[in-house]
């Protein structure tokens, strides 16, 4: 039998019921049948800090080590203050370390945003898109964004969103399939 791939899920909130967790969760759930699915803990990264690459710390090596056995990465990610949350950030600013040979080239990189109807997310998917074109060749040309009330889904993204996050995993494996 062949090895699945592997996909890392990057979850810029670090709050454990945000909606953005909670779509990562049914991701996982829905690729678990097709991908070996990880989900490191990006709380627990330093500060970038270009002092550190020489030795760089365990929790920096694991992200990398997660990111770089991955044939697809995919960020889930609210927008905070019309950007990056700041985790997430760090986490990236460690993935393109080292310089033109970080661990986001040669991997497919898709990008999603969950939150509340009122928001857009639209400047987080376009800073990403921004950061991750130069990062890699790979990155999926459609953006998810899925506007979910909070009151709607208290554990899960409700009918509508989840649905239309499953038809964009379809769309992102089978990009991933013809590139």
């Amino acid at each position: 039998m062949d090895e699945f791939p592997v996909c890392t899920l990057l979850v810029g909130s670090l709050r454990a019921a945000s909606l953005n967790r909670i779509a990562a969760r049914s991701a996982s759930e829905y690729l678990a049948y097709m991908c070996t699915v990880r989900s490191p803990d990006l709380g627990n990264l330093p500060l970038f800090n270009e002092d550190l690459e020489d030795a760089e710390p365990p929790e920096v090596t694991a992200l990398k080590d997660d990111v770089g056995d991955s044939n697809l990465i995919i960020i889930f990610t609210p927008e905070y203050n019309y950007g990056i949350p700041g985790g997430l950030k760090n986490a990236i600013d460690w993935l393109s370390r080292p310089v033109r040979n970080g661990c986001l080239i040669g991997r497919y990189v898709a990008i999603a945003s969950v939150g509340p109807p009122s928001l857009t997310g639209e400047n987080v998917r376009e800073n990403l898109t921004r950061t991750c074109n130069a990062l890699t060749d790979y990155l999926y040309p459609t953006t998810l964004r899925l506007p979910v009330a909070r009151d709607a889904a208290l554990d899960d993204l409700g009918d509508e969103a989840t649905v239309a996050l499953y038809d964009w995993l379809d769309g992102l494996l089978e990009f991933t399939r013809r590139s």
